[in-house]
């Protein structure tokens, strides 16, 4: 399954607990700290995203977030300020391989990693409970046709 970044960045949003910034060497270059691995790595600013990373805004509303993390002025779009040059934890990441809508659009729930589901609708973990978990499918392909058509038939949209 493909994975595709919406840019929602909640991701990043309490990456500062786990990053944190040990050097500036000037010039837009960094070393950053994973508290998590004990890894240190350099890292440099997008040429493009200058102007960007020196808007430290977004501190007020998600004091954890990343240092190198962003949103564009005027958009909800998320941006890591040093993606080309992101630590490999960062290029691993995908947050998840499923993600269930609404009729509205709103997100539901999410299946991440191999078959995990993260719910924020009760429904959603009810109908998992009762129509896909007791099902014993090995095929990762057959299973998520099974969870996209019980979800379907069931008024979710699922995004893969």
């Amino acid at each position: 399954m493909v994975f595709y970044c919406e840019q929602c960045g909640e991701c990043c949003s309490h990456l500062g607990l786990v990053h944190s910034i040990t050097e500036d060497h000037g010039n837009y270059e960094f070393v950053v700290f994973n508290r998590y691995t004990n890894e240190s790595d350099v890292v440099t600013v997008d040429a493009d995203k200058y102007t960007l990373y020196d808007d430290k805004s977004i501190f007020t509303k998600l004091p954890e977030a990343c240092p190198f993390f962003r949103h564009q002025p005027g958009s909800e779009k998320a941006f890591c300020t040093v993606h080309l040059t992101r630590p490999e934890i960062c290029r691993d990441y995908g947050c998840w391989r499923m993600l269930i809508v609404n009729s509205t659009g709103r997100r539901v729930g999410r299946i991440m990693f191999s078959r995990y589901l993260c719910w924020e609708d009760p429904l959603v973990s009810r109908i998992f409970e009762e129509c896909i978990d007791p099902v014993n499918e090995q095929d990762d392909a057959r299973w998520d046709k099974l969870v996209i058509r019980v979800l379907n038939e069931r008024g979710y949209t699922v995004r893969t």
